[in-house]
């Protein structure tokens, strides 16, 4: 943003994020200049999941409900309509200083439109798991400063991995929200998620660019297991390794 965000600000915005715990830590290991950034980042991302939750969508008024609110964000971050929500002078703060792109931010968008109304196979929902899981880590990359555009897909793939391990981890929970959330076996959504990984290639990634990669410790771990946590919270072996990792990529991105 033009200015440091309050310490209010701060805590709105930790606030807003704290639905996805996973990615929030991941998020605490980010320079404190990007720290914000990765916050509205995560909240945004949250708000449009919210969308399709199924009272909004299909148990009432089909998916219009969930497409109107898609097509206000839209119009908001194109700025075709006044920004009244506590995240949107944020995002476009964001895309105003370069921490943010518009096209990236349209996709995650995008996803959950096509969750609300598209083909239920597989090639749909690997789109959407494109701009939606992959997106968001692909912008998280974009805001430490990444162009390189094979890192940038590299990132994309490393936030599907995380999708798929995560859809994994809670398979018995997801099962019943009326999601759409993989359309084939579950052992192939592991082979799936396994290959995103593989597409990541986090031996050889540049180590200062871990820290936009984080997601891939916990999928790692997610994608050789199986579904103990459902619906719990991480175990203290899943937190450890996480932190460790981030420590090591926090000093090497400081140290350039």
């Amino acid at each position: 943003m033009n200015t440091p965000p309050s310490h209010t600000d701060m805590q709105a915005l930790a606030g807003l994020a704290a639905g996805d715990a996973d990615r929030l830590l991941c998020v605490r290991f980010l320079p404190a200049s990007a720290q914000s950034g990765g916050l509205v980042l995560l909240a945004f991302h949250n708000e449009l999941i919210r969308v399709l939750a199924p009272a909004r969508s299909a148990a009432v008024a089909g998916p219009m409900a969930g497409l109107i609110r898609l097509q206000w964000w839209r119009e908001v971050l194109e700025k075709a309509r006044p920004p009244e929500h506590i995240l949107a002078p944020f995002l476009l703060g964001m895309m105003a200083c370069g921490q943010a792109r518009l096209a990236t931010l349209l996709r995650l968008v995008h996803s959950c439109e096509m969750e609300l109304t598209g083909a239920r196979d597989q090639p749909a929902w690997e789109g959407m798991m494109r701009d939606g899981p992959g997106a968001l880590q692909r912008a998280m990359g974009e805001l430490l400063g990444v162009e390189d555009p094979a890192i940038l897909l590299r990132l994309e793939a490393c936030g599907m991995a995380y999708g798929a391990g995560a859809m994994l981890r809670h398979w018995p929970v997801l099962q019943q929200s009326g999601r759409f959330i993989w359309p084939a076996r579950q052992e192939a959504l592991r082979l799936q998620g396994q290959a995103w990984l593989a597409a990541l290639d986090w031996p050889h990634l540049p180590a200062p660019l871990r820290l936009a990669a984080l997601p891939a410790v916990l999928a790692e771990r997610d994608l050789a297991g199986a579904a103990r946590q459902a619906g719990q919270p991480r175990g203290l072996g899943d937190r450890a390794a996480l932190m460790w990792q981030g420590v090591k990529a926090l000093r090497a991105f400081e140290r350039g």
